[in-house]
């Protein structure tokens, strides 16, 4: 039986208001036909809770038919599904909301992922590649996108971006993973009369910038090394192999071996040695020559004696490591002193029979009681000098002798450290005064060196910062005291250390070392006529890892000092001797320890980056003192 026209219609509204309904289940049933798009964004949100920012160019009609209940996560799928099919997509915002655009433009905006990002929304992810170029995989990646995906690779890179839906980022990752694989080869070639160095370089110099392979000699070898892939590695290997027969007919008489890293005046000797051993009957006798301007080593001799003595000099001819020994001087000084000392003076006035009775111990830091006393006392004497007792005193001082006495007291004040308490007075025609002075002080010093030396593996260093200065070794006054002399010495002081580095398997250093700290003692020489040093030596042989630090040895040294000075008999009585003494103490106590680290230098690259760590230090160091935002280093150190 067929509907009729009104149950069609209703039938229709039915779709175009309420596409989504719910199941028995909970879950969702989409069913619409010729549906508002925006109507059925609308309906999305409401199930799936999201928030969605419409284009106003988003327009048009939906039809869809789902015959099993969906989840909310389900519906918000199919919901992109939809948008891309009518050339629309979802792409997340920062804040949690969804924007529906174009797909055309999307790829700008589209979102940073890691994987293949959620269906339905266009994504942006990074491939990255190890052995084929960027450019060239992005021509077979390209066919498999969409048409609005974007695909970008640098030529000579190894890196591809992508944006697109997510099953066309995992074709891209697939197809990368396909083509992406080592294809290279590593082939050795042995030279029979020619420098392998010699053969690179001029191998390099035909390649140009970019060749399709790599060639590198095999330091004290004959050998080349070739990495590439194999039809291009045959081509290089038949040039070496060609140029390298021609070598040995080409060959004449004297052959000439530049030296690169050795020294030839101390090669020249071990191939000496070793000539006996060529010696042929009815042959000339070799012989080997060091032309020191050039450092080149000339041999004469039949081919085959000059290609062994030239093989054995590029085995020896190789590269040295060097050694980076840094010293670490630790010196931590703490120095404590007290000084606690009691003076008191009493005296009679002019005529009065009253004695005068004081101590007085002075010294820096401590109060001139006497001086303060007198100054006090004479203020107050030309306070009236119309008569009386104040009168008499006034008298008794000048207005010159009064202002010597006041610029003693005030000098006497100035200088004094710690805390004092005391007062001076007058009463009748006794005068008095008294002064307790009491300090403590404590001084700590951190004293860092680090002198630091680079030398050659098993080649000696030493290094010295310091002074060159005259140390009396002996005095005569001649016969009948004529003609009298002296004799010194000249003695390093300051900072030494002398190394001798070896290297042996698994990086391990042998340090033969010879650390030494020295300064003058100007304390202990002021009451001699002669010169006074302090030093500290150590003298080791250690093993130690490339780069690790060890310590060499380390000192303490703990000197007290007490100073007592007291009033005959009175300073020894229990009590109240306290009152007649001054007491003193010091003590220095010092901490030195000394720390080493070597560093192995074995290539330019490890030189660069030890001296530009250096360098940058000292640029900081500048700006830092100078306050200005630039070195004026780099003025001398620029190219």
């Amino acid at each position: 039986m067929k509907k009729s026209v009104a149950a069609l219609l209703a039938g229709a509204a039915m779709c175009l208001a309420a596409p989504l309904t719910a199941s028995a289940q909970g879950d969702h049933i989409i069913t619409m036909q010729g549906a508002n798009i925006r109507a059925f964004i609308d309906d999305v949100s409401k199930v799936t809770g999201r928030t969605f920012l419409v284009d106003p160019r988003v327009r048009g009609e939906v039809t869809i038919s789902s015959e099993q209940g969906l989840s909310p996560e389900e519906v918000f799928d199919v919901f992109a599904n939809v948008m891309r099919v009518h050339g629309y997509t979802v792409i997340p915002t920062p804040t949690g909301e969804y924007r529906i655009t174009l797909i055309q433009g999307a790829a700008q905006e589209s979102p940073f992922v890691t994987g293949s990002g959620p269906e339905g929304q266009f994504a942006t992810a990074i491939i990255t590649l190890e052995h084929v170029d960027a450019a060239e995989a992005a021509k077979l990646i390209k066919p498999a996108m969409h048409a609005q995906g974007v695909l970008t690779g640098n030529p000579g890179g190894r890196i591809i971006v992508v944006s697109d839906f997510p099953e066309n980022l995992r074709k891209a990752r697939e197809i990368v993973a396909a083509m992406d694989v080592r294809k290279a080869v590593i082939e050795v070639v042995r030279l029979e009369n020619l420098d392998p160095a010699e053969v690179e370089g001029a191998i390099r110099s035909l390649a140009g910038s970019r060749p399709p392979y790599r060639i590198a000699a095999v330091p004290g070898t004959k050998n080349l090394m070739l990495e590439g892939e194999p039809a291009e590695l045959e081509r290089v290997r038949k040039v070496i192999v060609q140029i390298d027969a021609q070598g040995v007919m080409q060959r004449g008489p004297v052959t000439i071996v530049p030296l690169r890293h050795s020294n030839g005046e101390n090669l020249i000797g071990l191939l000496n040695t070793l000539l006996p051993n060529y010696e042929r009957e009815g042959e000339p006798a070799p012989t080997v020559a060091h032309e020191p301007g050039s450092n080149t080593i000339v041999i004469s001799a039949t081919p085959e004696t000059q290609r062994a003595l030239e093989q054995t000099i590029r085995q020896i001819d190789v590269r040295r490591p060097q050694v980076l020994v840094e010293a670490i001087i630790v010196e931590v000084s703490d120095m404590a002193a007290r000084d606690l000392g009691v003076q008191f003076a009493l005296s009679g006035a002019q005529g009065s029979s009253v004695p005068f009775i004081g101590t007085n111990f002075t010294g820096q830091g401590r109060p001139n009681l006497l001086a303060l006393t007198g100054a006090v006392v004479g203020s107050q004497g030309t306070a009236g000098d119309s008569g009386g007792e104040n009168g008499t005193a006034g008298r008794l001082l000048s207005g010159e002798q009064l202002g010597e006495l006041r610029t003693q007291a005030i000098n006497s004040l100035t200088g004094t450290r710690g805390i004092g308490i005391g007062g001076v007075g007058r009463q009748g025609d006794v005068v008095f005064g008294a002064i307790v002075n009491a300090l403590e002080s404590d001084t700590d010093s951190n004293v860092l060196s680090t002198p630091f030396v680079t030398t050659l593996d098993n080649v000696p260093a030493s290094f010295l910062v310091g002074q060159d200065i005259p140390i009396r070794t002996g005095s005569s006054l001649g016969s009948a005291n004529q003609n009298p002399f002296q004799t010194f010495e000249r003695r390093e002081v300051g900072i030494k250390l002398e190394v001798l580095p070896q290297i042996s398997t698994d990086d391990v250093i042998r340090l033969e070392i010879k650390q030494e700290v020295s300064s003058l003692n100007t304390t202990a020489s002021a009451g001699f006529n002669d010169t006074i040093t302090n030093q500290r030596t150590i003298e080791a042989t250690v093993l130690v890892d490339d780069g690790e630090i060890i310590v060499l040895g380390g000192l303490i040294q703990d000197d007290e000092e007490i100073t007592v000075d007291r009033v005959p008999v009175l300073g020894d009585v229990p009590l109240i001797g306290n009152l007649f003494k001054s007491e003193n103490k010091s003590r220095d106590k010092t901490n030195l320890m000394v720390f080493l680290r070597p560093t192995i230098i074995r290539d330019k690259d490890d030189a660069m980056h030890l001296t530009q760590d250096r360098l940058d230090q000292m640029r900081q160091h500048d700006m830092l003192q100078s306050g200005r935002d630039y070195s004026k280093i780099d003025t001398l150190v620029k190219p």
